[in-house]
This record gives structure tokens, sequence and C-alpha cells, in this order.
């Protein structure tokens, strides 16, 4: 019985993982893309630092959510 207690949590817990995952790609790294973009009063660097989070934010996210749907 604690065998099916235990995969019960982990499923919960994956799902959850799961759906934060697609909103650090649908919504975060989209939102910082952006800011990256159009920010003014920062300087290029800080841009590029920020553009280079939302891909990275992106590619990662992206990447395990489909790795842990298999």
């Amino acid at each position: 019985m604690d065998h099916i207690e235990v995969n019960q949590a982990s499923c919960k817990e994956v799902s959850k993982s799961q759906t934060i995952r697609l909103v650090d790609v649908f919504f975060i790294a989209p939102f910082l893309l952006y800011v990256g973009y159009k920010a003014t009063g920062i300087n290029n660097t800080e841009k590029m630092v920020l553009i280079l989070i939302a891909l990275a934010t992106f590619y990662y996210n992206g990447k395990n959510y489909l790795k842990t749907k298999q």
C-alpha cells in the first residue's frame, strides 16, 4: 500500500513541475525576451543578459517538459 501512495505523490509532484515548466516556457521566457528587447534605461549588456536568460529558460524548461512527458 505504501508503494501506491508514493506513486500517487510522485505523480502529483511531476504534474506540478510540468505546469511550472509550461508557465516558464509560455509566459516567463517571452516576458523576459520582451523586456530585454523593449527596455529603456539599461545598457546593451543588461539587455543581452535578459535575452540570454529568456532563451535559457525556454530551452531548459521546454527540453525538460518534453523529456518528462515521455
